[in-house]
């Protein structure tokens, strides 16, 4: 492992407090006050997809595609990459047990299913299969990165 100066030690902690907090909002609490027509029920309908790749299905087959769907297809797509490349980078730097691989992969899925279900249970959001692949995606890359950098084998 490379040295982490002090001061970039601090920097670290003060962009993993606010990514935390951008992360709180944009999963949760943006939605918060916003009223919902739905019941339960019907939320459960329509707010959840269990299967992999539908939007991309819906996209690829849709008789007409507007911009407008094609903006938002890779807002949410690249969105929710780019949303958890952070959480990749910061965690194994916090963490030492989780600058395994494999221990950060089982950490990120568990935690990503978890914020999908929270969103799902309290209506603060959606349940997506594909959110929790794109996340993983993006903490893997992150993850990835911080590793190239920071804990890399040196040569000797």
């Amino acid at each position: 492992m490379k040295p982490i100066s002090k001061k970039l030690n601090n920097l670290f902690r003060v962009a993993g407090i606010v990514y935390g907090l951008i992360l709180l909002y944009a999963l949760f609490l943006r939605r918060m006050g916003h009223g919902n027509a739905l019941t339960y029920t019907e939320y459960l309908k329509y707010m959840s997809n269990f299967i992999p790749f539908m939007s991309v299905y819906n996209l690829v087959t849709a008789p007409f595609i507007s911009d407008y769907d094609i903006l938002n297809f890779l807002i949410n797509f690249v969105g929710n990459i780019l949303l958890f490349i952070p959480w990749g980078f910061l965690l194994p730097l916090y963490f030492k047990s989780l600058r395994t691989f494999k221990r950060f992969i089982r950490t990120t899925l568990i935690s990503v299913l978890l914020i999908e279900s929270v969103q799902l249970f309290t209506m603060l959001g959606s349940f997506d299969i594909e959110d929790i692949l794109l996340n993983t995606v993006g903490a893997c890359i992150g993850f990835l990165f911080c590793k190239k950098l920071f804990f890399a084998e040196t040569q000797t």
